[in-house]
């Protein structure tokens, strides 16, 4: 309805529609490969983790702030899981739900 009563807006609107579309072809592009070369870094250190023990014999190759970072995240996720799996009854922060009376 705005293009039939302002005939301006016709001379800019395709062109900006058209750099947004190469603009959102051109970050999807890039992000798909980042996200190939993160699923790449995390599936080598899996194998690490898998084939190496961190002895003399055997050590790591991944980057030690890598397992520094995965190990302190398995302690959060770990604490979390063992958090919620206790009872509601244990809930020392008063959150649990009371009934009404």
């Amino acid at each position: 309805m705005a293009f039939n009563y302002h005939r301006e807006l016709q001379a800019w609107v395709v062109p900006l529609l058209l750099v947004g579309f190469f603009g959102y072809l051109m970050s999807h592009s890039f992000l798909s490969v980042f996200e190939v070369t993160a699923d790449a870094m995390f599936l080598c250190f899996a194998i690490d983790m898998e084939t190496n023990d961190g002895s003399a014999e055997k050590p790591y190759f991944m980057d030690q702030e890598l397992l520094t970072f995965v190990s302190q995240s398995n302690k959060l996720t770990e604490g979390h899981k063992h958090r919620s799996m206790r009872p509601f009854q244990d809930n020392e922060d008063g959150t649990e739900l009371q009934p009404m009376v």
